[in-house]
Order: C-alpha cells, then sequence, then structure tokens
C-alpha cells in the first residue's frame, strides 16, 4: 500500500503517470529587447513608435497602424516604427523568429 499523501492536483489526475515538464508558450521573452516567435505565431505592441525592430533569424510580416504598406523582414533586415507605434508582426516559414527591439 502506498503511504505517500497525494496533492489535491495529482488526486485529481487519472493517469498518475509523471507530469510532463512545462513547454514555455512563445512569443517567448528572451531577454529585455528580445523576442521569439514560433511560426504563424502574432505578436502586437503599442507604444513603439521610434524603436528599431531587429530581425535575427526567421522571416517576419510587419504592419502598423496608418501604413498601408506590408513588410516583409528576414534575417539581418530592420524596420523603424513610425506612426502611432502601434505594431503587428507574425512568424512566417518554418523556423522561429527572433526579433530585437531597439529603443533610439
Amino acid at each position: 500500500m502506498n503511504t505517500l499523501p497525494l496533492s489535491p492536483l495529482s488526486a485529481l489526475r487519472r493517469d498518475r503517470s509523471p507530469q510532463a515538464p512545462a513547454v514555455p508558450r512563445l512569443p517567448l521573452e528572451l531577454g529585455p529587447p528580445t523576442i521569439a516567435l514560433a511560426p504563424g505565431d502574432v505578436l502586437s505592441r503599442a507604444g513603439a513608435a521610434g524603436v528599431l525592430l531587429r530581425v535575427q533569424a526567421g522571416r517576419v510580416w510587419l504592419t502598423e497602424a496608418g501604413d498601408a504598406e506590408d513588410h516583409f523582414l528576414d534575417a539581418g533586415d530592420c524596420h523603424r516604427v513610425r506612426g502611432t507605434g502601434q505594431v503587428v508582426a507574425e512568424a512566417l516559414g518554418p523556423e522561429v523568429a527572433v526579433l530585437v527591439w531597439q529603443v533610439r
């Protein structure tokens, strides 16, 4: 007979198998200015006017409020956020996109 006390959460689990470690959900903050996006993940930011967005890895689609153009950025490309600073970025392609936000 098992005499170890069960926690309330483990008592509710049916399979009693060891729980897999939690996998971080992307977008993932890699450090103060760096973010990783899995393919298809979307990031929305406000207040980014004047910030330089640099794509360190992967490919990104970027749009910003007040700008009718869509911007497609590859690794090594940069884009200065203008206007109100409201931007939306989506990781394109099969790999994780790594974005670095640089303040002037």
